[in-house]
């Protein structure tokens, strides 16, 4: 049986389905794919041995039938066996092609590719939020300026722009993430597929930690950034007209679907764990094949914590140098590769006084948590400004205007998120208590940068208003009467007296039902 997958319920006539393959000789091989077909070609019907229907209603998502399904002794051709990696010919017999230790791992690469699409749509659909709340935040105006006569748009307000800037920031930031990391899964799959360059199985790994981290990370900011979206918004953000609660039920399922976001860092930390043991063993060959993997940045920091020379600090000698981006790169690099080793240590040593390795990997979960949460805002700042800096080399799509703004809200996502956090580095020591505060007067330095450019910003991402289905995001900002107009379409305003008048309302207001008579007591 199978719950949840989409389409299944009511539309999809096909489904790949991973299953244990056993071949002819009766030998187990191990999980492998099929295609097997679930309806007929001809009227829809379901074909015998499959039994499949939709799940029912969901918090959100309930225009699509995400599906339940059975099979009972269904029968399918050889030939829908997926073989590119492994065959079972006419006779039963079981073949499996040779191939690396990279390549054998390929399976994993439809898994990642989805989880990059994840982190992608993750940057769209807060931008989407943003978009909304920062076109009414610049339309609604609420209080007067000192002279008393000016009306305050609320974006002008501190409180506001701290709630919403920072999701415009993270939101681009997501952007830039998801592209860079497609391209580099779609880089891997080629190599793989068409064997045109090698790729290590350390290389494989690394991206899986890579897009696992990001994906719990992004999703998690994406469902709750776009909640303080719609609360931004105020009495309207209720509002279904706003476009907000159905795009943030909508989202919701992203934080569960492809791993839940509480499990994943698990396997960040699996993989990150082996780059921690090449460094403390001084094993040259195993650091050297993570030369083209995410998780390289570490190694510096690494090697100077489990060597104990120079304690790394933190270098910045006033506000200014505080808000640079390389600065805050090596803040967040330091951070990941303390709570790493932090990890690698509780568990050696609770495995040194007995405990089971089962027990001491399961008391590091919570640690294990931040390592995952530290590694992909390293990675996403990253990806940023590494983007910016390939675009100021080519030139081809930013004028030097533009990346300067973009730069603000790089800085802005990393300060914020340093102020967040501030917590983790200030623990050992990393950040003094003068640098703490430059982060929180940094924050709000930058939100003035980024103010002026907000509208402009949301507007860049050029979500239609068929699309925002959103009367309080409209593009040309006329929000109050779109509102009226889309209460007057309310189904309980198309009759005069409303429904359930003369059934109810009638009774209690014109005949007078349920005078009030005195209490009695039930004792």
């Amino acid at each position: 049986s199978k719950f949840w997958p989409g389409t299944l319920g009511r539309t999809a006539n096909h489904a790949m389905v991973i299953a244990r393959l056993i071949d002819g000789s009766s030998k187990d091989r191990g999980i492998h794919n099929f295609l097997v077909p679930l309806r007929s070609m001809d009227d829809h019907t379901l074909l015998p041995g499959v039994v499949t229907g939709d799940i029912g209603p969901k918090i959100g998502l309930n225009n699509y039938d995400n599906g339940f399904a059975r099979f009972d002794n269904v029968k399918i051709p050889r030939r829908n066996m997926a073989m590119r990696f492994a065959k079972v010919d006419e006779h039963g017999k079981y073949t499996k092609i040779s191939m690396s230790d990279a390549t054998s791992k390929v399976a994993y690469i439809t898994m990642m590719l989805v989880r990059a699409f994840i982190v992608n749509e993750a940057g769209k659909h807060l931008a989407q939020a943003c978009t909304v709340s920062i076109r009414y935040s610049a339309v609604r105006r609420q209080g007067f300026d000192e002279t008393g006569k000016k009306e305050v748009q609320i974006l002008d307000y501190r409180q506001q722009q701290h709630r919403l800037l920072p999701h415009l920031a993270e939101s681009y930031c997501f952007f830039f993430t998801g592209r860079k990391l497609l391209q580099h899964l779609f880089s891997i799959e080629n190599r793989l597929v068409s064997g045109s360059g090698d790729v290590l199985k350390t290389e494989v790994a690394d991206l899986h930690a890579s897009s696992s981290a990001l994906k719990s990370f992004t999703t998690t900011v994406a469902a709750d950034g776009i909640e303080d979206c719609r609360k931004a918004c105020g009495g309207h953000g209720f509002l279904q007209c706003s476009g907000l609660p159905e795009l943030a039920t909508t989202y919701l399922q992203n934080p569960t679907v492809e791993g839940d976001n509480h499990m994943l860092p698990q396997q960040v930390v699996k993989v990150l764990l082996k780059l921690v043991n090449a460094v403390q063993s001084g094993d040259a060959d195993a650091v050297a094949e993570y030369k083209r993997c995410d998780s390289i940045y570490l190694i510096p920091s690494l090697k100077s914590i489990l060597g104990e020379d120079d304690v790394e600090q933190c270098t910045a000698s006033s506000e200014e140098s505080m808000m640079d981006l390389h600065l805050l790169l090596a803040a967040y690099r330091h951070r990941a590769a303390r709570l790493l080793v932090g990890v690698a240590a509780q568990i050696q040593e609770a495995v040194s006084e007995g405990t089971t390795m089962q027990k001491a990997w399961n008391d590091a979960l919570i640690q294990m948590s931040r390592v995952s949460r530290a590694h992909a805002l390293y990675l996403l700042l990253e990806n940023f400004v590494i983007s910016l800096s390939d675009e100021i080399k080519t030139g081809e799509l930013l004028g030097q205007s533009e990346i300067e703004v973009l730069k603000d809200l790089a800085r802005l996502f990393g300060l914020y998120w340093l102020e967040r956090d501030i917590g983790d580095f200030l623990e050992d020591g990393y950040l003094s208590s003068e640098q703490a505060g430059w982060v929180r007067s940094g924050v709000l330095r930058t939100l003035d940068k980024v103010r002026p450019n907000a509208v402009a910003l949301v507007d860049a991402r050029d979500f239609s208003d068929f699309r925002l289905k959103s009367a309080l995001g409209r593009y040309d900002g006329n929000v109050y009467p779109e509102i009226m107009k889309s209460a007057q379409k309310d189904q309980l305003n198309q009759t005069e007296p409303g429904p359930g008048y003369e059934e109810h309302l009638k009774k209690l207001i014109v005949g007078g039902l349920g005078v009030y008579t005195g209490t009695q007591s039930r004792l």
